[in-house]
């Protein structure tokens, strides 16, 4: 079984397309598509998630328990931290490349 990498990387220009990677990613580990799953919120996606509350709630209600990764960088430097505090802020830059080197392919929405 495979194991996936879902990069949300689109703002608000590009809403749809976030939304869909999310639903993607909830789905594949709520049904089983894959044996595991990462998903990292990374540049604009993180103005998106901190400035549309709508966006936040359907990222919190589809995810439950599960914490993605969102870049620690990129939420300081925007003043980010706190509203994205349901994530694990972290620099994903080394986390990106670890999982694909562990096997994990990637999809960037």
């Amino acid at each position: 079984m495979s194991k996936l990498l879902v990069i949300i990387a689109s703002g608000k220009e590009a809403k749809e397309k976030a939304v869909a990677g999310l639903l993607f990613a909830a789905n594949s580990m709520k049904f089983g598509w894959a044996e595991k799953v990462e998903i990292v919120f990374f540049g604009p996606s993180q103005d998106l998630l901190a400035e549309d509350e709508s966006f936040r709630e359907l990222v919190i209600n589809q995810l439950g328990e599960y914490k993605p990764l969102a870049c620690k960088f990129v939420a300081d430097s925007k003043g980010y931290s706190e509203k994205l505090s349901f994530t694990r802020l972290e620099y994903v830059g080394e986390i990106v490349n670890r999982l694909i080197d562990e096997g994990f392919a990637p999809m960037v929405f």
